[in-house]
């Protein structure tokens, strides 16, 4: 019988601050802390809302998580992929353990969307930010909420506009704090995952290697600080909200703001009522500009019209 898992000691630790939120994480692995590291060490401190705690619990043998099914009532919430790779999350406590195999941790890649993004960004969601499904780029010191469901070009256009000069905050998750005034955006501008057929746009990208992701989506994982003369920004003050939509031919106008936060709060729908009231308030918040529709073919014509939003 293996040792009784509360009695393995997780003596490593460290303190993240993904998005600007405090997470103390524990385990007994140094597998764990370098995934951890990957994922959240360009963060800095920011907000002063209550940390999380995440301890992971990394057991000998075993095979690699399949995806794990994700259930809640009401402040739990299980993700479980089988009886060796599993995580449990107390919302009201901010509180998540893991047990995972050898050889889900090793991939870090699996590990850190699977297991270590799901656990903090589902406890984050409750109660600290607003996850939105938008890239987010910065000209002129206005930063700029790409939105859209997949397939609208979020992320191609995203870095479209950081070799036409802009800046770069975002691939296609942007978080919006829900206990703070302003409508200050946090991305993870270190990667962008784009499209297996971008190097037909970009030619710079040939070569990067084509991945599966752990979804079973097709991508190139840019790492942006290998291109020369891109810039990043792990935080914009939003100023603009764009809708896109793929059509035959360009057109900008303005949007309502009802019909904008319907949109952006179809992502909060799974979340506790409460929780969906805080994402619906910080969403308002940034609404207060008007949010704007986009259709377009081409790049070069979206290019020019969030231009002249940002003049």
């Amino acid at each position: 019988m293996r040792l009784a898992q509360r009695e393995i000691d997780l003596p490593l630790g460290r303190v993240y601050y993904p998005y600007g939120f405090g997470l103390r994480l524990t385990s007994n692995s140094s597998e764990v802390l370098d995934a951890a590291e990957e994922n959240w060490g360009m963060y800095s401190a920011e907000y002063d809302d209550p940390s999380l705690t995440v301890q992971v619990l990394v057991q000998p043998g075993g095979d690699l998580s399949p995806q794990p099914v994700h259930s809640s009532q009401d402040h739990l919430y299980s993700l479980v992929a089988s009886r060796e790779n599993y995580a449990v999350i107390d919302f009201d406590a901010l509180f998540a353990y893991a047990c995972v195999t050898e050889q889900t941790v090793a991939n870090h890649a699996w590990f850190r969307w699977f297991y270590l993004d799901a656990m903090a960004g589902i406890m984050l969601a409750q109660r600290h930010m607003t996850p939105m499904h938008a890239a987010c780029v910065e000209r002129n010191g206005v930063g700029v909420l790409l939105c859209g469901p997949s397939g609208m070009g979020k992320s191609t256009l995203a870095y479209a506009c950081a070799r036409a000069g802009w800046t770069f905050v975002a691939d296609d998750a942007s978080m919006l704090p829900q206990n703070h005034a302003g409508c200050a955006v946090t991305g993870k501008p270190h990667q962008a995952r784009l499209r297996e057929d971008a190097p037909r746009l970009f030619p710079e990208l040939e070569g990067y290697e084509t991945r599966s992701r752990p979804t079973g989506k097709l991508s190139i994982e840019i790492p942006m600080a290998t291109l020369p003369g891109i810039r990043t920004a792990v935080r914009s003050e939003a100023g603009r909200m764009v809708f896109l939509d793929r059509g035959n031919s360009a057109k900008l106008g303005r949007m309502g703001v009802e019909h904008a936060l319907q949109q952006m709060m179809q992502y909060s729908r799974d979340y506790r009522v409460a929780t969906q009231s805080r994402h619906e308030m910080a969403l308002r918040r940034l609404l207060r500009t008007p949010p704007y529709h986009l259709r377009y073919e081409r790049l070069q014509d979206a290019l020019e019209a969030l231009e002249g939003l940002t003049a």
